[in-house]
């Protein structure tokens, strides 16, 4: 592993611990308490931090090796609880968490097109396709409801689309034999 590698992959980690707090916050907050949103973009971040933290734990070199400070987590915590309490509805803080996960997402792709271990490259790439599905059931959820009526299900323009069913994965096509 390099050192732009082990740079990639601090950034990677830290703005996964980031986008956690403050799923963790706005999900412990009294208007947000039953939404699987949070918990799943949680547990979804968690797993990204996990992986980083493991592969920079493999490294031979000590000084690669360190986790984040204390103080770091700290301040994530803090600035995602004082960000919970302007989320007044369900709407509003999953569209405030919307935007520091698709940053997320932008920097897993930037990890997993430029890593060289077929390892990493897979368990970065299966995050990568749970970000887009997690991605995709925010922007349903925070549609209005208008909105919500024209959204596409299963690659069609059917108005049937309604409220709590996340549409389909834009490469979910059936197999076709020829």
């Amino acid at each position: 592993m390099n050192d732009p590698e082990v740079a990639r992959l601090r950034r990677l980690r830290l703005a996964a611990l980031r986008v956690r707090a403050l799923a963790i916050a706005h999900g412990a907050t009294r208007t947000a308490a039953k939404e699987p949103l949070f918990s799943r973009m949680a547990c979804a971040t968690w797993r990204i931090a996990r992986v980083a933290s493991g592969r920079l734990r493999a490294h031979p070199y000590a000084r690669y090796q360190k986790d984040p400070s204390v103080v770091i987590l700290a301040g994530y915590r803090a600035l995602a609880w004082f960000l919970a309490l302007f989320g007044s509805n369900r709407v509003r803080a999953l569209g405030m968490c919307s935007a520091p996960l698709g940053r997320l997402a932008r920097q897993l792709d930037d990890a997993r097109a430029l890593t060289w271990t077929p390892a990493l490259s897979d368990t970065l790439g299966r995050s990568q396709a749970e970000l887009r599905t997690l991605m995709q059931a925010l922007a349903f959820e925070t549609r209005s409801g208008s909105d919500v009526e024209r959204l596409p299900m299963h690659g069609s323009s059917a108005p049937e689309a309604r409220r709590g069913e996340v549409p389909a994965f834009e490469g979910d096509w059936p197999y076709l034999a020829f």
